[in-house]
């Protein structure tokens, strides 16, 4: 039987997902995920002892809703979840090989299509996952795109600019941009519009790329698109979803036959507590751990409270709460924190 972080791993790049966390109660540390049907969800996976019952509740009553909700005489934490973010990088030049560096750095699985062999080798070595070694839109034909792509076109010329541009107006995706002086970007538009492109979707273009901070040498402007599509993604994407590699290692552990790690997952925010809901870290039973809850005093008591269930050798779930107005912690923020073994 295909497990809970397995059926995630194989299923999130097949359309959006739902993840129930029993939050308390009997079933508390049960979870079950839920694909979407139409306008609603149906049931694919239940693991832990998450009830039957408790899942045909959720499918009536909870679809579309996120965060904490009562069910079935308990909390149950709803989490939408979506493919991880992608970033797709047209063109391999100084800037965009900085692009590359800071969003394989942000956590998005990075693809750069370059049609010269050796500016594509040095994308590999900026660190790219894939790169393409074709014409740009031979490439771009071939990627599709998803609510939770971003395009980023940084090529050589106006010409492979517009046709890279022409296949992605095609394409769904969380953002899409291009790097070029505001002249230029108005000549791109007035061009794909009278195309025949559609005017609300060419409006969304991000042209001239990036967040307007002053940038100059090919790092900054790698800031000011980054700190662009950090904006745009967080207010598109659903979810927190898995940090790159987390899956993969949850499907390993979910595996085996004892726990060997602790899943830490946000369910809860007060006041200004730095991480969201859904927000996750793994604790290994050595001591690594890989993905954060935000650092400092919360996730030295998280890291703490797994390790303490790791050396028990605990099969329970714990839910612990975190405040952050006590001694230097004056950001006023609490979160509840489910501590899931696996």
């Amino acid at each position: 039987m295909t497990g809970f972080f397995e059926s995630i791993a194989r299923m999130q790049a097949d359309g959006p997902l739902l993840a129930a966390w029993a939050v308390d109660g009997g079933a508390a540390g049960a979870r079950a995920l839920f694909a979407r049907t139409g306008d609603g969800y149906a049931p694919v996976c239940r693991a832990g002892g998450f009830p039957e019952a408790l899942a045909a509740e959720i499918c009536v009553r909870a679809a579309g809703r996120e965060g904490v909700v009562e069910c079935g005489g308990a909390r149950v934490f709803l989490e939408q979840i979506s493919a991880g973010k992608k970033l797709v990088l047209c063109g391999a030049g100084h800037v965009a090989l900085s692009v590359i560096r800071l969003g394989a750095a942000l956590g998005y699985e990075v693809t750069a299509i370059e049609d010269r062999e050796a500016f594509a080798e040095k994308a590999r070595a900026a660190g790219a996952h894939r790169v393409v070694c074709r014409p740009f839109g031979e490439a771009l034909d071939d990627l599709p795109g998803d609510a939770a792509t971003a395009f980023v076109v940084m090529t050589r010329e106006h010409a492979h600019d517009v046709e890279c541009l022409r296949r992605i107006l095609r394409k769904p995706c969380a953002y899409a941009g291009m790097m070029g002086s505001h002249t230029r970007a108005g000549r791109v538009r007035e061009q794909l519009l009278a195309e025949g492109y559609d005017a609300r979707a060419v409006e969304r273009l991000h042209m001239p790329i990036g967040l307007p901070i002053g940038a100059r040498t090919p790092g900054e402007i790698a800031v000011s698109v980054a700190a662009e599509l950090i904006s745009v993604m967080n207010a598109r994407c659903a979810g927190e979803g898995f940090p790159p590699g987390m899956l993969e290692e949850l499907a390993r552990l979910e595996r085996a036959e004892a726990p060997s790690g602790v899943l830490s997952v946000i369910v809860e925010k007060r006041g200004e507590a730095p991480r969201r809901p859904g927000t996750k870290m793994l604790v290994r039973g050595d001591g690594s751990f890989l993905g954060t809850v935000g650092g400092g005093y919360a996730e030295a008591v998280i890291l703490e409270a797994a390790a303490q269930m790791l050396r028990e050798g605990r099969r329970e779930s714990r839910l612990i709460r975190v405040s952050m107005k006590k001694g230097i912690m004056q950001c006023g923020g609490e979160i509840e924190v489910l501590l899931l073994p696996v």
